[in-house]
């Protein structure tokens, strides 16, 4: 069994808000696994969710959003199962007090491969992001609907260190939105470069991950950042690579 809002959750933070439609679930010892990444490939990232109710199994989901609006009518908690012909999972039956639904799989070999990114844990500039700090940078991104945030490590008028967030485009007459993350420890103090990066990704990163118990972003002034996330049950990360024709 699990809830109907947690399954949900799941979806939301790969699927973001329609950016990433097909992906491989990968479930081992209850433990369920999901790489993904951006049609343009400057996003990628994972899920790892706990206590997931099925048996150990590769199954490809190629259309989130009409699996997403079968959830929808569903309510309260829901009996999962899959179903197979020639060992090949075709179904991924739904169940709650109501209703029985079946999702149609697909062959694994139509999902996408997902890249890799080697992690050396060399960033320049790491931060907590609190409740307020998340829906301060998501009506920012929703106020201007810029597609580039530039993220430049700096410092305030206290001489602290911060993470500024600009938004508008680069014009010296077109409206902009600053916003400093303070509170950040940064490696390398003495390079204050800003780096572009896709707003809109960061905002449907930052909308579908509100209910994190702790939140973190990690920049890499060489053109990326990490963000990290982590609940009762689950964990997410995402990596974005700078804009390039900025």
């Amino acid at each position: 069994m699990i809830n109907k809002l947690e399954i949900q959750k799941v979806l939301n933070k790969y699927y973001l808000s329609g950016l990433v439609e097909s992906v491989k679930w990968t479930i081992e010892s209850n433990k369920l696994e999901i790489d993904f990444q951006s049609p343009s490939k400057e996003m990628i990232g994972r899920i790892n969710y706990n206590n997931f109710p099925l048996p150990d199994a590769e199954i490809a989901v190629y259309d989130t959003s009409k699996l997403s609006k079968l959830l929808d009518i569903t309510s309260g908690d829901l009996m999962l199962d899959l179903e197979k012909q020639h060992k090949v999972y075709t179904k991924l039956n739904i169940a709650d007090s109501s209703y029985n639904l079946s999702f149609s799989l697909t062959d694994l070999l139509l999902i996408q491969d997902v890249g890799n990114i080697k992690d050396k844990g060399d960033y320049d500039v790491e931060g907590e992001l609190d409740d307020t700090d998340i829906l301060a940078i998501i009506k920012a991104q929703k106020a201007l609907e810029s597609e580039i945030v530039l993220i430049t490590p700096s410092q305030n008028l206290d001489g602290q260190n911060v993470l500024t967030f600009t938004f508008g485009d680069n014009n010296t007459h077109a409206n902009k939105i600053t916003y400093d993350l303070a509170g950040v420890k940064n490696n390398n103090p003495q390079v204050q470069e800003a780096l572009p990066f896709n707003s809109s990704i960061i905002q449907y990163i930052l909308q579908n991950n509100k209910d994190a118990e702790s939140s973190r972003i990690k920049v890499n002034l060489k053109g990326y950042i990490k963000f990290e996330f982590e609940g009762e049950d689950w964990k997410s990360y995402y990596y974005i690579v700078r804009k390039t024709e900025y």
